[in-house]
């Protein structure tokens, strides 16, 4: 099957899974307190997606993992370089309210 370069495209833009990504997701969501599953997010499935999407797409990786190895078990907010923090942000206002 010949695929057209759109489709080419739109295969190698995805980016593609890093297990690192989300170890750092997880471990960054657990010092923030907050939950990955799905029906615990706290504002909403689609803005999970969103999440898990841009630490997919991040390229701090590096970084990510340096911080989380020296950060402390609980924070109250997401380092500045974090692609996610705004999402973070509300989800743990959003949570905190309730």
């Amino acid at each position: 099957m010949i695929q057209s370069k759109k489709d080419q495209a739109m295969l190698t833009s995805a980016p593609q899974p890093n297990p690192d990504h989300a170890r750092n997701m997880g471990a960054m969501t657990e010092r923030l307190g907050l939950n990955t599953a799905p029906a615990a997010w706290p504002t909403g499935v689609s803005l999970l997606a969103q999440a898990v999407d841009a630490c997919q797409r991040c390229d701090a990786d590096t970084m990510c993992t340096d911080w989380l190895a020296r950060a402390p078990k609980a924070v109250a907010a997401p380092p500045a370089f974090c692609s996610n923090g705004p999402r973070f942000k509300l989800a743990k206002r959003a949570k905190e309210r309730g």
